[in-house]
């Protein structure tokens, strides 16, 4: 699941993770027993480089992506990538049970049914969520997106000299992520909550399956714009603000190894983040998503089956803005962490010398669930 192209038998494998603000790549290696992370890298792209998903200056993103493997060593040329669920159509279908022949002859009218795009203008997948079930009737996740979209993000990675192996969707990644860190906890129901940069992914996993996928159209971008327009700060003072005194020690040491030069000496002083009240703008954030976890979760109390959430798991860049994993957790009234994809997989120690594991993990969350990913 979702798209593959690749061949078996690999022993290392990229996931790249192409966002609108930033790339991550990491690569595991998967010789051993268990996997372990070898590498991983993440550079900033240039502002509307890509926008909504779509890639408007591709020069720019090219040269991120190539300056990004050159930089990490990362050698092999061979990568997993996703698709945004925004991109990507997901639908769960109960149809009577029947086998692999029958399920493949009638998932075209299924597809027909669901899908308001003609069957020649996408590519789609399938798979039976409880093949092991004795019910007379079965559960089957469908799978589709425009061939053109695909299209576009093969041509683009073809130009960087990168070999597809596995298009994949997000959802399918993050819950990877997630599952590789959690024990099996066949009656809980979790809520993946995926910050970007312009969206928000949110998706309900039961028995290790997921039952509910929505894209949030708001993202950290929002924050960044209402502290630049009402603080009157801009971009680098806007971020500094959001993720504390890490971003400003990071922003200072940059601006320290340029001192010498007459930018540096005539540009104007950072604002203390600690100086700017942001608390409008991250409540503001926080009460946007919270009403697409409640609805979530409503959805869920819905359900034939009925159920509550049980807990919310945080992950991407805004997950790390301190004190939202408190305040997330008090608007929804559930318990709320942020998702440490690396606590129960092995990596080099040298590779967080600079910045502990569980600092940087939560943004690596999608790319990591691509690593994790052998081709089929």
């Amino acid at each position: 699941m979702v798209f593959g192209f690749g061949k078996r038998g690999v022993s290392s494998v990229v996931g790249l993770d192409l966002g609108s603000h930033s790339i991550k790549v990491v690569e595991m290696d998967h010789s051993g027993k268990a996997p372990v992370l070898v590498n991983y890298g993440i550079t900033e792209l240039v502002p509307g480089a890509v926008v909504n998903g779509q890639v408007q200056d591709r020069r720019a993103v090219l040269d991120a992506i190539n300056m990004l493997f050159e930089t990490c060593q990362i050698t092999s040329r061979q990568v997993n990538i996703a698709l945004n669920g925004a991109e990507v159509i997901i639908k769960t279908i109960k149809t009577d049970r029947m086998n692999d022949e029958e399920l493949a002859k009638a998932i075209t009218w299924e597809a027909e049914q669901q899908i308001p795009f003609p069957l020649n203008e996408i590519s789609m997948d399938y798979q039976v969520l409880d093949p092991e079930s004795e019910d007379a009737q079965m559960n089957v996740l469908l799978v589709a997106a425009k061939r053109d979209l695909i299209d576009e993000r093969m041509s683009l990675l073809e130009e960087a000299n990168i070999d597809v192996m596995l298009l994949d969707v997000d959802t399918f990644c993050l819950l990877n992520a997630l599952e590789a860190n959690l024990e099996p906890q066949p009656d809980s129901c979790h809520c993946i909550v995926h910050f970007g940069n312009e969206s928000t992914h949110l998706g309900l996993v039961r028995g290790g399956l997921p039952i509910l996928t929505r894209n949030l159209p708001v993202g950290g971008r929002k924050m960044v714009d209402m502290i630049q327009e009402h603080l009157g700060v801009d971009e680098d003072e806007a971020y500094m603000a959001l993720y504390g005194a890490d971003a400003e020690d990071e922003q200072l040491s940059a601006l320290e190894t340029t001192a010498d030069s007459p930018q540096a000496a005539d540009g104007p002083g950072l604002t203390p983040s600690s100086a700017l009240d942001i608390t409008p703008f991250v409540d503001s954030f926080i009460d946007d998503i919270a009403i697409g976890v409640n609805r979530a979760a409503a959805f869920l109390e819905s359900t034939e089956e009925s159920g509550t959430i049980t807990n919310v798991f945080l992950s991407g860049g805004c997950a790390h803005i301190p004190g939202l994993e408190s305040k997330f957790a008090n608007k929804v009234g559930i318990p709320s962490s942020v998702a440490n994809p690396l606590s129960e997989i092995s990596y080099k120690n040298e590779l967080f010398q600079a910045e502990p594991a569980e600092k940087i993990s939560a943004t690596l969350m999608l790319a990591i669930g691509l690593g994790l990913r052998l081709p089929v």
